[in-house]
């Protein structure tokens, strides 16, 4: 998938709509498709990071660990601010093993930039 396409925003629209609607199933899809589905990897990395915040869904939250491993390994490339950000995950109790793969993942398919 390449950064230089532009996002459906009807569409985009939708899926935060969808992540937003505190239902964990129809979130956790919503977040599963932008990642799979959004061209923006900048604006993905940013979403993902947002969704870490403190009161989000603990299974809202480990996804979206896992969903930065996959979007460096779809788009070929993720920011050095990600990284970090993973790196910063590794001694948390709950997302240090989920980091953990997702930064695998990261350094087998993706290059920092």
């Amino acid at each position: 998938m390449s950064d230089d396409i532009s996002p459906d925003l009807e569409w985009r629209a939708e899926m935060l709509e969808a992540l937003a609607s505190g239902d964990v199933s129809r979130s956790t899809r919503a977040l599963l498709s932008l990642t799979y589905n959004d061209p923006d990897r900048a604006w993905m990395e940013d979403l993902l990071m947002e969704q870490l915040r403190e009161g989000n869904d603990p299974q809202l939250r480990m996804l979206a660990v896992t969903c930065m491993g996959h979007l460096g390994r779809l788009h070929g490339t993720v920011s050095a601010r990600l990284l970090a950000f993973l790196n910063g995950l590794l001694d948390d109790p709950v997302l240090g093993g989920t980091a953990e793969d997702a930064i695998g993942d990261i350094g087998d398919f993706a290059t920092v930039i």
